[in-house]
């Protein structure tokens, strides 16, 4: 097993984080390790298409897993961003961050040829600071440097 399957996480996970690219890998490494017999009996397509077959088939799961605990996803519904924050496991001072955008957000052709991306306000905000944190981090990076680091959590 990986190592995000061998212990609690330390803050609750949002329930469209089942929807995430690496959740999917997730399921479909465990797919390949379960049908590894099978997979060593393929040429490179067919593994390539077993992987394709086999990311469809954990992302309808996981949909159906995501809609049971959280209540299906209206299309025309409501609009939801999550910004999940996490500090990088392997490199101290670093912050992982991931969107998490639920309708998903679509990409379609515009009447100019442009691409168009298809969203409600709600997740336009969201992209707006998923944009803006890199920046942030570096601003508060600088700010760690000069001595203005805040305030210390208890048992930090």
């Amino acid at each position: 097993m990986s190592d995000s399957a061998d212990h609690e996480p330390s803050v609750p996970l949002h329930v469209d984080q089942l929807l995430e690219q690496r959740s999917v890998a997730a399921g479909v490494q465990a797919l390949a390790r379960r049908n590894q017999h099978h997979l060593a009996d393929m040429d490179e397509e067919e593994r390539r298409d077993a992987q394709v077959l086999w990311a469809e088939m954990v992302s309808e799961i996981l949909g159906a897993v995501r809609d049971v605990l959280g209540g299906p996803v209206e299309q025309d519904g409501p609009g939801r961003a999550v910004i999940v924050l996490s500090d990088h496991p392997e490199q101290p001072g670093e912050v992982q961050a991931e969107a998490i955008f639920s309708p998903q957000i679509e990409e379609v052709a515009g009447d100019d040829g442009e691409t168009q991306v298809v969203a409600t306000f709600a997740q336009v905000l969201g992209m707006q600071v998923a944009e803006l944190l890199p920046e942030l981090a570096e601003q508060m990076a600088n700010e760690v440097e000069e001595g203005e680091d805040g305030p210390e959590l208890p048992g930090r």
